[in-house]
């Protein structure tokens, strides 16, 4: 059992993207490896944006593991199931995230929602006891408030996320090392409220599409 404290954690926006790299070819594995075209740049470490004609995966933010050439596996990626992930269709392209930056000025009260599974009820007539199938999960949004300052270097970004309406990179790290990202929608309040004699806003982000969790 390991017990994590929240002290420390920091969330960040992708403020800087490198250009649209062609990605040619997608592979069905326990970890995809896509052939990009040459010269994309992607070193190991390197988040990127996926464009890709499988919507189990189109739209993601993903980190590149090992990089042979124009061959690149994207970590934890799984796209075995060629029913979720059909051969031969996944190609598009890819974005690299070339810088982050941090939110500073978050307050404790960090709060997520949705993510839970839907269900369908397929009770028939002759059965005594319900029965339902999973479906579709809720979308999930993350809320920040923060101590407000329009000053902060962070500030203009969001702000230009939130006028953009376009998905921007969100990623958080954790003191123990693992990190969350995902696509992102970003809205910031601008009209700030009071709360113990205090200037206080937020951020909210709504993914855009599944998240990827990594250890470290």
């Amino acid at each position: 059992m390991a017990i994590t404290l929240a002290v420390g954690t920091v969330a960040a926006i992708a403020s800087t993207y490198g250009a649209s790299v062609a990605m040619s070819a997608l592979t069905n594995a326990a970890e995809a490896v896509a052939t990009l075209a040459g010269g994309h740049g992607v070193v190991v470490g390197d988040y990127l944006e996926v464009t890709s004609g499988w919507d189990r995966l189109n739209a993601r933010i993903v980190r590149a593991k090992t990089v042979a050439t124009n061959d690149v596996t994207f970590e934890s990626i799984n796209t075995t199931s060629t029913t979720n992930y059909p051969a031969g269709t996944g190609t598009g392209t890819i974005r690299r995230i070339t810088a982050w930056t941090n939110l500073s000025q978050l307050t404790a009260q960090i709060s997520v929602s949705g993510g839970d599974i839907n269900f369908s009820d397929i009770t028939t007539l002759v059965d005594a006891i319900q029965k339902q199938i999973p479906t579709t999960r809720n979308p999930v949004s993350v809320s920040m408030p923060f101590f407000d300052d329009p000053s902060l270097g962070w500030y203009a970004t969001v702000s230009a996320a939130n006028d953009a309406a376009a998905a921007t990179g969100f990623r958080l790290s954790f003191p123990n090392g693992s990190k969350l990202v995902s696509n992102a929608y970003w809205s910031l309040q601008t009209v700030p409220t009071i709360e113990d004699n205090t200037l206080r806003a937020k951020v909210d982000v709504a993914f855009a599409a599944a998240p990827v969790r990594y250890a470290t």
